[in-house]
């Protein structure tokens, strides 16, 4: 018999908490809390409250039916930071059902797949928790850390790549082939801008993190840090870290990854 810890039932039956109008509603309400800009279609968040009862109402029988279909997204191209930029823009509508998806999805990420020393594009966001979680290493006698920021971390998914990340935890064959659907539609299954992005990101990270087992590290959104006692040991958690990368088809940002005694203030700062 296996040793892996099976899925409990919210993971085999969550398709009806992405299609009801009750779910859509609260979906809607987060995206809402953002700003952005319109979709290929030009319908603006003022716009989509406008009789947003009766439109969510209409989105939840198409997406119950089986006839919802994702429209095509907008691409929007920026400088910014000495860097160009591509950026996806679905439609407000796609946007709430990206949301309610990825709403039903991660509270069985957070029981069966998340390590808890993981932080960022989920629910523990929040570059002061992993901050935190660092002090209490470098105060326990581990003053060194392999700090690797992972290049690319998005780059070079697969369509069959992003489902299967999910599969592997949620068995709800409904929702798999709406997710299929909805990452087909857009230039890249893990393209910048999506609502399921930083997800499918997480879930891609994960068996890197399995391999990580026993070792003190806090991961804040692509960046890990492995807290060790000397600079050997840290050079060999480096190392070790490396190879796993390389193992799921990543590797460290150069310029951005080395061995070194940081405050924890210093740690997980952007740029």
């Amino acid at each position: 018999m296996s040793g892996r810890p099976r899925p409990g039932p919210a993971a085999h039956s969550v398709m009806r908490q992405v299609t009801s109008e009750r779910a859509l509603k609260r979906a809607a309400r987060q995206c809402m809390g953002r700003t952005g800009a319109p979709g290929p279609d030009g319908m603006t968040w003022r716009a989509f409250r406008q009789d947003m009862p009766a439109r969510l109402a209409a989105l939840s029988a198409r997406l119950t039916d089986g006839s919802w279909q994702p429209s095509p997204a907008r691409i929007a191209e920026f400088h910014a930071w000495g860097k160009d930029y591509r950026i996806t823009i679905p439609t407000v509508a796609d946007r709430v059902v990206h949301r309610s998806l990825r709403n039903a999805v991660e509270p069985v990420l957070e029981r069966d797949a998340y390590p808890p020393w993981m932080f960022g594009w989920h629910r523990r966001a929040g570059r002061p928790l992993a901050i935190a979680a660092a002090a209490r290493h470098l105060n326990s006698g581990l003053p060194w850390v392999a700090d690797i920021d992972v290049a690319a971390a998005s780059r070079g998914v697969t369509l069959d790549d992003a489902v299967t990340f999910v599969a592997r935890f949620v068995h709800d064959g409904t929702l798999l082939a709406l997710l299929r659907r909805i990452l087909a539609a857009l230039p890249d299954p893990l393209a910048a801008g999506s609502g399921l992005n930083p997800m499918l990101t997480n879930l891609r990270m994960t068996p890197v993190d399995q391999q990580l087992t026993g070792l003190a590290v806090v991961r804040m959104t692509d960046n890990y840090t492995l807290f060790c006692p000397t600079h050997a040991a840290a050079a060999d958690a480096y190392q070790h870290l490396v190879d796993t990368l390389a193992a799921h088809g990543m590797s460290p940002a150069p310029g951005k990854s080395k061995i070194w005694r940081p405050n924890p203030e210093d740690l997980y700062a952007a740029g």
